[in-house]
């Protein structure tokens, strides 16, 4: 009967290869070959620089918008100026006002020519018509209408300087609400400057990273090329592959229905799936041992 303990088994190794056709060989030869000239050829970067330069146009723009910025405007100083005396209340007095005294005149001309012309003839008239010209009540006449006309004059002027001052209150107050805005005026002279110092910090920035390119080039370029040399002649799918299988020693079952996975894929396929802890081959070992 059947001997109880494993037979010895020995190693049967199986070498396939997976090479190109013939068609495909020379081809498949000169990429390699094109791929190691490629390799051991070094690159270089761009000779010139790669950051454009400012244009004529710019640098005069940029020189002309600094040299503005730095002088200052004429115009912003005086609209300041102006805007900080009106909220000083600098012109709310008459003596400020250079045209006042003539609109002044102007309104109270035709009442000093009244009181030149017809108020003081018409008393001298009166009281010579009745033979006391030159007594006393004539001159208190004169004296009174004097009074009423410097009143007269008087009323006119205080409502004109109250109408120039209620005016120049006006602007007192509007020049308090333009005074923010003009504060911010001390900055447009700065944000101009600023703004040519940022083209000019833009530029040095571009032209440092130009010099950091060209070095991470240099000391990238060879691993660069290794990089894109070895996916080249590793690819394909041409290559050796290698199987060992276990072979039986004595095995009649293995000898007649071959080694391996082949024999217990034909047992497999002959006698169906055998019981749990047996196989195909098991089975019929036992068969022709029995």
């Amino acid at each position: 009967m059947g001997s109880s303990s494993s037979p010895p088994t020995t190693i049967q190794r199986t070498v396939s290869n997976i090479e190109p056709t013939d068609l495909q060989r020379p081809y498949i030869e000169t990429g390699y070959e094109t791929a190691q000239q490629l390799f051991e050829t070094p690159r270089s970067f761009y000779e010139g620089s790669t950051v454009v330069p400012f244009a004529d146009q710019t640098v005069s723009a940029m020189d002309m918008i600094q040299n503005r910025a730095m002088a200052g405007s004429p115009l912003v100083t005086a609209a300041q100026n102006l805007t900080a005396d009106t909220m000083a209340g600098n012109y709310l007095t008459p003596d400020s006002n250079p045209y006042l005294q003539s609109a002044m005149d102007a309104a109270t001309r035709p009442m000093r020519e009244a009181f030149v012309q017809d108020t003081i003839p018409a008393i001298n008239t009166a009281f010579s018509r009745a033979g006391r010209y030159g007594s006393g009540a004539q001159a208190n006449l004169q004296a009174r209408a004097a009074e009423d006309f410097a009143q007269a004059l008087g009323d006119v002027g205080s409502r004109l300087a109250y109408s120039n001052y209620g005016d120049e209150r006006g602007r007192q107050i509007a020049a308090s609400t333009a005074a923010p805005a003009m504060a911010e005026l001390d900055y447009s002279d700065a944000a101009r400057l600023a703004g040519v110092g940022a083209q000019v910090e833009d530029m040095a920035a571009r032209q440092l990273q130009e010099d950091v390119d060209r070095q991470r080039f240099a000391q990238e370029e060879e691993r660069m090329r290794l990089a894109e040399f070895m996916p080249i002649i590793q690819g394909g799918s041409y290559s050796t592959r290698t199987a060992d299988q276990p072979v039986y020693q004595g095995d009649d079952v293995a000898r007649y229905l071959g080694y391996g996975t082949a024999g217990a894929g034909i047992a497999s396929s002959l006698f169906g799936s055998s019981a749990p802890g047996t196989s195909a081959v098991a089975g019929l070992r036992n068969l022709f041992t029995s």
